[in-house]
């Protein structure tokens, strides 16, 4: 999930332009022969725990291998005789030191499994069961997912995977691969398996341990809720937590009877906990009748995207429990402000609990002096700046420019801290602006704000620019110095990094399509890609993600073509969808208006609550599951959504870890 990364290779050789990883790696390779003069050759880096780091679980320091070793995976991987190199690690078994000879054994099993070696399986279990402490064991584990991927077998990768991450000498190295694969496997694995998985990543991410089980308990059936007890699967402080985001996904669907199973669950468990009783409280409500005002532009020019948000309204509603306690009072707003304002009154007059709409940003804006504080309305308009205006007003909201919080927190919990920003010319540069203003007031810097010129569709002279303008001179002259010391003089030449963590492109798919490969061109490769869901335009994958490993957007999940959907309130949708218009289609508008239609139905008619205590009720800290993304009404009614992460592996998109 939320991860930075620590890595650094040995090269195989001196090539004749150096980055910074190779000249730091160089450099380590000679106080590595430094060191190894005075002492035998021998796995180092065996012992000692990594520095905590706030959010994370305490691990182990990534191990270091052997000169011998590394030299015999790089002969066996350019593709040199195996029965040579199995025949010298061999010989490593049975004469090296301890030390060696342990690596050794580790390591020849890799390679069988790497070359789908028959029994290659069974010889790493053999290993793992014969030096269950080893450091190389959590490792092991991820190898042998590895292979199970490449058997098509989703869910034993994923069991693997839990296992590296479960294991007491796991590193931060290790963590940081396992996080990159396991979230889109657990889109092509098993309920059971996938909530396991889920379960382990909330056992070792700290900080993202919230999310986690929010995905866990999302993905699970009651089915699993019950074997997780009966197993003992749940750890005693991850149990608590993981029932009450199971269960208030049950109350949304008034699903009154599960929400007082989990709650017996967990009262057997640990009964003083404050989480027992509420859900108990979830549980034992009594049903009340409810009238909810809708207010669409159900004619006019807007009006087939009012007929899409009242269509997930209907599809929430008849997929509720309780639904006859329920009353729509449906207006049209004409996509007009005066008709929005005589909708909204008649709505008023006629006592409705609370109100969903409008949906345009001017007829939400036309109703702000006429709004009364006892009626909340739940707006699906972009404009997230009205809900301060008042106390009345709420926003619920999948614009863009609302993913743009999203997106600079997750840069920044990434690591990036220097930011380059690139718009188009032509576009309004809000969602730039208002990016560039959140990563810095969490700390960023803006170190270029780039905007494209609109008469061309090359840009490369204006990326080699930016690469030129962000070296980093003082760590040139730096590396220049110790070069001189460390290396006899010879003829190359020093390509410098980039002197930035991450680029934000404030642009359409089509534009970063075309943008990503002129990046490559201009020399700034590996660097991480932010963005929103303006990049779902179909034209994203236009070059099949090429030059796209590292891009990164967030969006809801019901908008990403995702394969083997297996979230099941959004197969739940699709189904009621598909049963009623046929088509299993759904557009987020449709998927925003469904999730606000739940939300409003909890609040009034599961709960019981009215005028006053509705609006405090929105604002609850623990907020409310979402099929687009869970969602927390701030102080000023602005609904945070915590979305989902997009990646693109392979040329399709996939969750990101």
């Amino acid at each position: 999930m939320m991860w930075t990364r620590y890595r650094s290779t040995l090269p195989a050789a001196m090539p004749a332009m150096l980055s910074r990883s190779v000249i730091y790696a160089v450099l380590g390779l000679f106080s590595l022969l430094l060191l190894s003069a005075c002492q035998p050759k021998q796995p180092s880096g065996i012992s000692g725990v990594e520095k905590s780091r706030p959010g994370l679980k305490r691990m182990s320091a990534a191990p270091v291998s052997a000169a011998e070793i590394q030299l015999l995976m790089r002969r066996a991987r350019s593709g040199e005789n195996p029965d040579q190199i199995m025949y010298e690690f061999d010989r490593l078994i049975e004469q090296g030191a301890p030390l060696i000879r342990d690596e050794a054994i580790f390591r020849k099993a890799q390679l069988l499994l790497e070359m789908q070696s028959p029994g290659a399986e069974g010889v790493i279990r053999s290993v793992i069961a014969a030096h269950p402490k080893h450091a190389l064991v959590p490792y092991a584990h991820f190898w042998l997912a590895k292979w199970w991927i490449a058997q098509d077998e989703a869910g034993r990768a994923l069991e693997k995977m839990r296992d590296a991450l479960l294991h007491e000498r796991l590193t931060r190295e290790l963590a940081d691969d396992i996080f990159d694969q396991a979230p889109a496997i657990t889109q092509q694995a098993s309920e059971r398996e996938a909530v396991y998985w889920l379960l382990a990543a909330a056992a070792v991410d700290y900080g993202g341990r919230d999310s986690w089980l929010r995905m866990a308990a999302r993905r699970s059936s009651m089915e699993t809720i019950e074997q997780l007890h009966r197993e003992g699967a749940l750890s005693s402080d991850l149990m608590p937590d993981f029932d009450l985001h199971a269960g208030r996904s049950r109350l949304m669907t008034g699903d009154t009877r599960a929400v007082a199973r989990i709650a017996e669950l967990l009262s057997a468990a640990q009964p003083s906990h404050s989480h027992v009783r509420q859900l108990q409280a979830w549980a034992s409500g009594e049903v009340r009748a409810a009238t909810i005002g809708v207010l669409l532009p159900l004619t006019g020019p807007y009006a087939r995207y009012g007929q899409d948000a009242l269509r997930g309204i209907r599809v929430a509603l008849a997929g509720i429990e309780f639904d006859e306690y329920i009353t729509l009072r449906v207006e049209d707003t004409a996509s007009d402000s005066m008709t929005a304002i005589a909708a909204y009154n008649k709505l008023a007059g006629e006592s409705v609990n609370m109100i969903i709409g409008p949906l345009l940003a001017e007829t939400t804006e036309a109703l702000l002096p006429y709004l009364r504080p006892e009626l909340p309305v739940i707006s699906l308009t972009g404009r997230t700046d009205l809900a301060a205006r008042s106390d009345a007003l709420f926003i619920h909201t999948l614009s863009p420019l609302a993913q743009v919080y999203v997106m600079a927190n997750y840069a920044w919990q990434q690591g990036a801290t220097r930011m380059v920003v690139i718009s188009g010319a032509s576009d309004d540069q809000t969602e730039a602006e208002m990016f560039s203003a959140s990563f810095q007031n969490l700390g960023g810097e803006i170190s270029q704000l780039v905007h494209l010129d609109k008469l061309t569709m090359d840009h490369r002279s204006l990326l080699r620019k930016l690469r030129h303008e962000t070296d980093d001179e003082e760590l040139l002259v730096e590396l220049d110095e110790e070069l001189a010391v460390m290396l006899p003089e010879m003829d190359m030449e020093i390509r410098m990094p980039v002197g930035f963590d991450a680029i934000y492109l404030a642009l359409d798919g089509r534009q970063v399509a075309m943008l990503a490969g002129q990046l490559a061109y201009a020399d700034i490769r590996g660097v991480p890609l932010y963005g929103t869901s303006r990049w779902q335009d179909g034209h994203l994958l236009d070059d099949r993600g090429r030059y796209l490993s590292k891009a990164r957007f967030a969006a809801s999940n019901t908008s990403v073509d995702v394969s083997n959907q297996e979230d099941p309130n959004i197969r739940q949708f699709q189904f009621k969808h598909r049963q009623v218009w046929g088509s299993a289609k759904i557009s987020d508008l449709m998927s925003l208006a469904y999730d606000t239609m739940r939300i409003a139905t909890v609040m009034t008619s599961r709960l019981g609550l009215s005028r006053h205590e509705i609006s405090r009720g929105l604002r609850t800290p623990e907020g409310f599951p979402a099929m687009t993304g869970h969602v927390k009404f701030d102080d000023s009614g602005v609904g945070q959504k915590q979305l989902d992460v997009f990646s693109i592996k392979k040329g399709e998109i996939v969750p990101a870890g």
